[in-house]
């Protein structure tokens, strides 16, 4: 209930404002916004768009898990490799995004690669800081008795440090989801050949600002329902 009363004082607030700018063309109403997004589901102009953004989002989003786990892990395991490691993932975190942009344009040119890349390097140091500190929190005594016992490598692996690893996965995950759609439609607006970014810059050039607001209202609706889901699934884990 109060989420739904959070979202009805957004709209309001949004109304209010359409009101006091009074020109459509910087800040059109919700009401036409919602209309029109409806408009782009019903027509099917939204499903070619969307699929290709969710398809890199996926891309991006599986490498930094994968790479993320290996990288995590082996830093947990061995302090060398985490002084050796830390430091990449320190610079890889601070290059800011329209950086590692311009490098992919100047590499690959307009694309999909661009926008893999870029959500898995944004997504990348989150996944592999959260196993790391799993890592650490893992009962050490219980990988040492598992060992007295001579239990095999495979399940120690899979019982004792996949399973305690698995809260601190999902909870980067979750974490993760935020950043996930902003980063893959920042990297189409700059350097996509097709996606929701695209269509928000055709948008803007075209000054159909209320298609701007229609594809933006939309992720903001993939942001919430992935972070919900991702939430219960975190809380499941979590008991």
């Amino acid at each position: 209930m109060k989420k739904i009363l959070g979202i009805l004082i957004a709209l309001i607030l949004w109304e209010i404002a359409t009101l006091m700018v009074n020109s459509e063309l910087l800040l059109p109403s919700p009401f036409k916004t919602i209309v029109r997004l409806i408009q782009l589901i019903t027509t099917g102009e939204l499903f070619s768009p969307l699929l290709s953004t969710f398809l890199k989002a996926f891309a991006g989003f599986a490498l930094a898990i994968f790479f993320g786990f290996i990288v995590g892990f082996v830093m947990g395991l061995n302090q060398l490799f985490y002084e050796l490691l830390r430091p990449l993932i320190s610079i890889v975190q601070s290059v800011p995004i329209v950086s590692w942009l311009a490098l992919a344009i100047l590499w690959w040119g307009i694309g999909n690669k661009g926008p893999v890349v870029i959500v898995f390097i944004t997504l990348f140091p989150v996944i592999a800081l959260n196993v790391y500190e799993g890592v650490l929190n893992i009962d050490k005594k219980l990988v040492e008795m598992a060992k007295v016992y001579k239990v095999r490598k495979i399940k120690i692996f899979r019982d004792i440090y996949l399973g305690s690893l698995l809260p601190f996965i999902v909870s980067a995950v979750s974490v993760s989801s935020g950043l996930l759609w902003k980063s893959v439609v920042v990297a189409e607006f700059m350097a996509g050949s097709k996606g929701i970014g695209v269509e928000i810059s055709w948008a803007k050039s075209k000054l159909e600002t209320v298609d701007v607001f229609a594809y933006t209202l939309l992720l903001v609706f993939l942001g919430i329902l992935s972070e919900v889901l991702l939430r219960s699934i975190e809380k499941r884990f979590s008991y």
